[in-house]
C-alpha cells in the first residue's frame, strides 16, 4: 500500500510518501510545503492541498496519515489554524478516495523512539538511522513518524485477524 504521511505545520508542513508491506517501510518522496507569510490564509490552503494532491496522484497514494492536533492553551489562534490546514488535507482524502489514519504526536513518536515525550531532533536523528539517508527537516521525519505508528496499528491489526480475535 502507498501512504502519504502529513505533519501539518503554520509555516512548513512535512510530508511523506512510503510504501508499506508488511514491516517494510520504503522512503518514496520526502518534501515540506512552505508558503510565504505574506500570504492569505486561503493561498497558503490552496498551495497545500494542490502539492499533496499531486503527490496522490503521482504515486496512487491509497492511504493518508495525519497528526492529530494540539496546541498549548496560551495560543489557541495557533490551534484554529492548524485545523483549517488539517481540514484541506482530510478533504483531499476525502475527493481523492483515501483511507484515513490519525494519530497523536506522541502516539506517532512511542511508536516510533518508545517515548512519547521526544523531541522532533531525536526523530529526525532516529528516522535518517532506519532510512540510511538525510531528511529534509523535522517536519518530514515527523511526518516519516506517523508512517512507522501506521504500520505498527497495522501489523496489529493483521495478528488480530489472525488468531480470530
Amino acid at each position: 500500500m502507498i501512504v502519504l504521511a502529513v505533519d501539518v505545520g503554520l509555516k512548513v508542513s512535512g510530508y511523506v510518501v512510503c510504501r508499506v508491506q508488511k514491516s517494510d517501510i520504503s522512503l518514496l518522496v520526502q518534501n515540506e510545503i512552505k508558503s510565504s507569510s505574506s500570504s492569505q490564509l486561503s493561498e497558503k490552503l490552496g498551495i497545500i492541498f494542490s502539492e499533496l494532491k499531486k503527490q496522490v496522484e503521482k504515486y496512487k497514494v491509497d492511504t493518508l496519515v495525519v497528526e492529530i492536533l494540539y496546541s498549548h492553551h496560551k495560543h489557541p489562534m495557533t490551534l484554529g489554524v492548524l485545523s483549517e490546514i488539517r481540514g484541506v488535507v482530510l478533504l483531499l482524502a476525502d475527493q481523492m478516495g483515501l483511507a484515513v489514519f490519525q494519530y497523536s504526536p506522541t502516539r506517532a513518536r512511542k511508536s516510533f523512539l518508545g517515548c512519547g515525550r521526544s523531541d522532533s531532533a531525536q526523530v529526525k536523528r532516529m528516522a535518517e538511522s532506519l532510512v540510511g539517508a538525510p531528511f529534509v527537516s523535522i517536519h518530514t521525519a515527523d511526518a516519516y513518524s506517523l508512517v512507522v505508528a501506521f504500520s505498527h496499528d497495522n501489523k496489529y491489526q493483521l495478528l488480530k485477524a489472525v488468531r480470530g480475535k
